[in-house]
């Protein structure tokens, strides 16, 4: 790994990049979100605060460079990280939508009771566990498939002559 591209590994979409590579562009992700957590925790609430929303936009450009390129690696396109991305999304606003329906259906029976949160928890568990699997779908794909041998349309093999 002495010869990586730094720019290209965390900030370009072309390509191709093996399981390590992006294990390292997940490793610095974390490490910027750690530092400007620090920082933020040193400077105070609202230079803090605007840190916290500075830091969002390198790690979120990260995510998705490195993604793409774990993507091409699977020969699979980057526009799988919709799902990987929106996925999460759409379910918690599923959640809030289907909640909210259930308070004020309720609320307009005049019967907001323990059976409806009942049934919000069990809305709530069940769309967790779509985000669970979707969650490990992802980890998997990323962070532990071998990717295509040889090379594909994004590129020659990461791991060519090296394994």
């Amino acid at each position: 790994m002495a010869n990586i591209n730094w720019g290209n590994l965390l900030f370009g979409f072309s390509g191709r990049i093996n399981r390590a590579k992006w294990w390292l562009a997940i490793l610095i992700y974390i490490i910027v979100g750690v530092v400007a957590a620090i920082i933020a925790a040193v400077v105070g609430e609202n230079v803090g605060n605007l840190v916290s929303l500075a830091a969002v936009i390198p790690q979120v450009w990260i995510a998705l460079a490195a993604g793409a390129k774990r993507l091409h690696d699977l020969n699979r396109t980057a526009a799988w990280l919709v799902l990987f991305v929106l996925g999460p999304v759409v379910l918690i606003i599923l959640f809030f939508v289907m909640a909210g329906m259930d308070v004020l259906l309720a609320l307009a029976a005049g019967d907001l009771d323990a059976s409806t949160l009942a049934r919000i928890g069990t809305t709530g568990a069940l769309l967790g566990l779509a985000w669970l699997i979707l969650a490990i779908w992802a980890l998997i794909w990323f962070g532990c498939l071998r990717g295509t041998v040889g090379p594909n349309q994004y590129g020659p093999d990461p791991l060519e002559g090296r394994v």
